[in-house]
């Protein structure tokens, strides 16, 4: 099996997912309110779930297959202050794919990780840690596991009805495979239009960027640039519905890991 996985990482699939190419865990990471004050420690559910198209299931640069996927994605969480401006998060998370046609690109992440958030002067300063298991198919053979290690920033901007969140995020990738091994540095900006109490226009431009620093994956360099646009529908104040289209590009300077990807449909959001 990891000889397959290292075959796989040379001729330029790793990461055969399309919806995770761009690995930026919004769920845990966009700024999307102020982190809440807990007098005791709050258990919740988090998740989504969401049946999507995609054109480019395998990441190919020529040979191009189109494909829908299905991604449910739940986490549960702990939230909890340890002073009025600093906050902790205990959580474990399980996300998987399962396409209809392409099973080559059904894959699947376990991690549980955990976070501290310093508020400061409206700005969100975050150290992260990951202990993340990646799987061959819907958790069927252990491909590799990994230890992140992240730091992010992170603020909100209010006008009127728009909501602007932007994001820095630096990464550094251990594996106990080597090709895994990489830093990584995410740039984006939440967008939110509210029309009304429960419509809004919603976008997430992003950039992200890789450099490999191991095994056969050594000195090679990856950069994403991602765009979208969707309609969102809050149902209630914790389950929302979101319909987008997202146009993706990667650039490398390994060849065959250059690919575009365009992804449409919906998503339903839930907390509990």
């Amino acid at each position: 099996m990891r000889g397959s996985i290292v075959l796989l990482l040379v001729v330029g699939l790793f990461g055969a997912s399309a919806a995770w190419a761009a690995d930026v865990d919004l769920t845990e990471l966009k700024a999307s309110s102020p982190v809440p004050y807990y007098s005791a420690p709050s258990w919740s559910v988090v998740g989504s779930v969401a049946p999507t198209f995609t054109d480019n299931a395998l990441f190919s640069r020529d040979n191009r297959k189109s494909d829908f996927y299905y991604e449910p994605d739940v986490s549960v969480r702990l939230d909890g202050n340890l002073t009025n401006d600093l906050s902790y998060r205990l959580y474990a998370r399980a996300q998987y794919e399962a396409f209809a046609r392409e099973k080559d690109g059904n894959a699947a992440v376990a991690r549980v990780g955990a976070r501290l958030t310093e508020n400061w002067d409206g700005w969100r300063f975050s150290a992260i840690y990951e202990n993340r298991y990646d799987f061959d198919g819907v958790y069927r053979d252990l491909a590799f596991t990994s230890h992140d290690v992240m730091g992010s920033v992170a603020r909100d901007f209010r006008m009127n009805n728009v909501t602007l969140s932007p994001l820095l995020l630096v990464t550094y990738r251990f594996s106990d495979l080597a090709e895994a091994r990489r830093w990584r540095f995410d740039a984006l900006l939440g967008i939110e239009v509210k029309l009304d109490p429960k419509w809004s226009i919603v976008s997430t431009p992003l950039f992200e960027a890789f450099w490999f620093t191991d095994g056969l994956n050594r000195g090679r360099q990856d950069q994403i640039y991602s765009a979208d646009l969707g309609v969102k529908y809050n149902f209630t104040s914790n389950v929302s519905l979101t319909t987008s289209v997202l146009y993706e590009a990667r650039t490398s300077n390994v060849a065959v890991r250059r690919y575009r990807d365009l992804r449409i449909g919906p998503r339903l959001d839930f907390a509990f």
